[in-house]
């Protein structure tokens, strides 16, 4: 039986139908009587999701007739609401806490690409937390958005749980320590290492079922965002000068691949269902991780088997700002400064912009970055030190590298908000031999965005997450828009993430006007309008 209310993904395109909550427009639907392709709508090009912009992908008429009669069996599809029947697509979350579909108000999710959004919302329906959830969309974003997030990048993500502090989940691509001469010095791969530590510390999956998700997107095939597009279009010149980028991200005909094309990752699914069969460690320490050296020794990267034996993500406490109201606000640490400039900006109520960049500067001035837990411990304190003072510093940044970012509260008031980076667009614009990986550039190669995410609780319970990317103008536009979150009344809308004096910025948010645990009814959830991105709320 097919319900209507219903997102669907297949391979032809995103479906939006319609709920109780928000009139939407078919962008390319099955009819409910057949099952098959329903041409009655396919020609709808734009839709609505709670009164906010939704993202909608061009439907090309060629595949609608390779599509004919794809089977409902074949989509991968994420319930909005509650109802019976359907399946995901995705094989069974057999973990036991996740056997059941939860109803009612399930969380809410934010981020730049809508298809990894989904996959988070789909795991919060199974009974997945803030935490599972968050890894999901973060090996999911590896899949559909491998300009910005890669197995070969990193990140740092910001975590709580009510009646206890946020912490920091800090896995930064690292620098290896290259011998010789490396053309294309390559980060040391910290993703999976990173999720997997946040979803072992705050989720109760089973990761492999997670990770069985993701290889399914890149086997499956996932439909190219205009995020993506527009990130392939600005540097496919460079890009397609290796000829394993070319082949990856280019239609069967040649051309580039555009928004509304599909991308085949079966490479990518090897790696990712190796890491299922075999553990993460096996990009480590086992046969993963000596394919990806000889594969990034091969392209310039220079790294080594002890690089990665060696790298390991760490959780320390994140700063925090406390206000007399009993509000307090969390913010990812150091190495992951974004969350010191915005946290700057946010206290000292002044120029964001100036703020945050010159904090950050003084900052990188005096504090190498630093990856071991006793170092990064170290300088949480110093950093914890100079927003309890607002010492705001001097400075500016060259122009820094692109991320992205995302935050997922669950029905608990468990949050996550990340920020992912290969500290470059595509990375070091090679792939890691045969593994299908981009590999992220060498922090020592290129200077190190501003990861920016944060998270206000008030009185021990969720109230607002924030994350944000946008070059340098990432953590002003974080604390701008937690200003306009916070203040802008009960009627929200966009206009809650405004942050004008940063355009560069995408900032994604959840606001929970009552708290969590408590009035589900007015949570919210916000995309940058900027952007291209979704936000997922139920009721």
């Amino acid at each position: 039986m097919l319900c209507y209310k219903k997102f669907l993904i297949n391979k032809v395109g995103i479906v939006v139908t319609e709920n109780s909550k928000a009139k939407t427009l078919f962008l390319f639907g099955y009819s409910s009587e057949s099952n098959r392709v329903s041409k009655r709508h396919y020609f709808l090009k734009s839709c609505t999701f709670l009164k906010q912009p939704l993202h909608c992908f061009n439907i090309k008429n060629d595949w609608l007739k390779k599509a004919g009669t794809l089977a409902l069996s074949s989509a991968i599809t994420l319930s909005v609401t509650a109802c019976g029947g359907g399946s995901t697509g995705h094989k069974a979350l057999n973990s036991k806490e996740m056997q059941d579909r939860v109803t009612g108000y399930v969380g809410s999710i934010a981020a730049d690409e809508p298809q990894a959004a989904m996959v988070a919302r789909d795991i919060l329906i199974r009974g997945g937390n803030a935490a599972d959830a968050a890894t999901a969309l973060g090996f999911a974003l590896t899949v559909t958005l491998p300009s910005r997030a890669s197995l070969g990048g990193g990140g740092a993500c910001v975590a709580y749980r009510p009646g206890q502090p946020a912490q920091s989940f800090l896995f930064l691509p690292q620098p290896g320590n290259i011998k010789g001469t490396a053309g294309r010095p390559a980060a040391i791969p910290m993703m999976a290492r990173g999720l997997y530590l946040l979803q072992a510390s705050n989720g109760k999956a089973d990761i492999n079922d997670i990770l069985q998700v993701t290889s399914n997107l890149a086997g499956n095939g996932v439909t190219v965002s205009d995020i993506f597009a527009s990130d392939l279009a600005a540097v496919q010149g460079p890009l397609f000068q290796d000829p394993a980028m070319q082949k990856l991200f280019t239609r069967r005909d040649g051309a580039t691949l555009q928004a509304g094309d599909m991308l085949y990752q079966p490479r990518l699914k090897i790696i990712y269902d190796r890491l299922t069969t075999a553990g993460i460690s096996d990009l480590y320490i086992g046969s993963l991780a000596h394919s990806y050296t000889l594969g990034a020794q091969a392209a310039g990267g220079g790294l080594s088997g002890a690089d990665f034996r060696n790298a390991l993500p760490v959780e320390a406490p994140a700063l925090s700002i406390s206000l007399p109201n009993k509000e307090t606000l969390y913010l990812v640490s150091p190495p992951a400064d974004g969350g010191l400039g915005m946290g700057m900006a946010w206290k000292t109520q002044s120029n964001s912009l100036t703020t945050s960049q010159g904090t950050v500067a003084a900052w990188r001035a005096s504090n190498p970055a630093a990856y071991d837990k006793q170092s990064i411990l170290a300088q949480e304190e110093k950093a914890q030190s100079l927003l309890n003072n607002g010492q705001a510093g001097n400075g500016t940044l060259s122009s820094l590298p692109a991320s992205t970012s995302y935050t997922v509260v669950d029905r608990n008031g468990e949050a996550v908000s990340c920020a992912l980076t290969m500290n470059n667009l595509f990375g070091t614009g090679r792939v890691a031999g045969t593994t299908g990986i981009v590999m992220a550039a060498s922090p020592n190669a290129a200077p190190q965005p501003l990861l920016t995410a944060a998270i206000t609780t008030y009185k021990n319970r969720f109230l607002a997450a924030i994350s944000a990317s946008g070059q340098n103008d990432a953590a002003a536009a974080g604390a701008e828009s937690l200003n306009s979150l916070l203040n802008a009344g009960e009627n929200k809308e966009n206009s809650a993430i405004a942050h004008p004096n940063t355009p560069q910025g995408r900032v994604n948010a959840v606001y929970c006007q009552d708290g969590l645990p408590g009035n589900t009814n007015k949570c919210r959830a916000y995309t940058d309008p900027q952007g291209t991105g979704l936000a997922l709320s139920s009721r």
